[in-house]
């Protein structure tokens, strides 16, 4: 039976944009393609973007799975779980695979507008700028991440009087000083939090600092560093 546009699943669009990319692409460069693909495919099996749990269990329990059930259509709605949470969260890799997530689902992106697989090219263009975005923020974001943690191992206080444990957004940015707003704590922004001049000049309003803050005597001091996304 033939398999047109339309019929076609995640699973099968996946194979072929694969297979187009082989051609050109060094065999390193291809696994790295094959790598970020796979974990693509994670994300979207545990988040399932767009469907509501009772049609996750009917289709589970039948045995099906999300990339094997559902078209191309739906590839650009799980990007922005794939890229904002999937990699800089559940991912444990350095730099490069981070640069690549964002540089292999842009070509990706693209590549399904050129083919027609998607109608909405708008949501497409959309998505292929997240990715290009995240090409650079993710590495970076990853980067700072081991900045701060080294940071801490080193200037962590010994004495405090108060600490939040949370998920801090970056709402300003000073040299050597950044100011944050827990997430769940109901503290409002607290700072300055000193932290190196690299990191400072490098992150950005908005990024997502997991960890732990504490008020000692000389202000708010970072204790524990998780995690760095943007």
């Amino acid at each position: 039976m033939k398999t047109d546009k339309q019929t076609k699943t995640i699973d099968q669009v996946f194979d072929e944009f694969l297979a187009d990319q082989e051609a050109r692409l060094s065999p390193k460069t291809y696994r790295r393609y094959e790598d970020i693909l796979d974990l693509f495919r994670s994300c979207l099996e545990g988040c399932w973007p767009g469907h509501e749990q009772e049609e996750y269990n009917r289709i589970t329990d039948a045995g099906g799975t999300y990339c094997g059930t559902y078209g191309p259509d739906e590839i650009a709605g799980g990007l922005s779980e794939f890229l904002g949470y999937f990699m800089p969260h559940k991912v444990v890799a350095g730099k490069e695979t981070m640069k690549a997530a964002g540089t292999v689902t842009k070509k990706l992106m693209k590549w399904l507008a050129e083919k027609g697989y998607v109608k909405d090219t708008e949501t497409l263009e959309i998505a292929e700028e997240r990715a290009t975005e995240a090409a650079h923020d993710l590495p970076a974001a990853r980067e700072l991440g081991g900045l701060l943690a080294d940071y801490v191992d080193e200037h962590a206080p010994e004495h405090y009087s108060r600490e939040i444990e949370d998920h801090f957004t970056v709402t300003r940015t000073e040299p050597g000083k950044l100011w944050l707003e827990p997430f769940t704590s109901g503290d409002r922004e607290i700072g300055p939090v000193p932290v190196p001049s690299e990191v400072s000049r490098q992150c950005r309003a908005g990024w997502d600092i997991s960890g732990v803050v504490v008020k000692t005597r000389k202000g708010w001091r970072l204790l524990e560093v998780w995690n760095v996304s943007p």
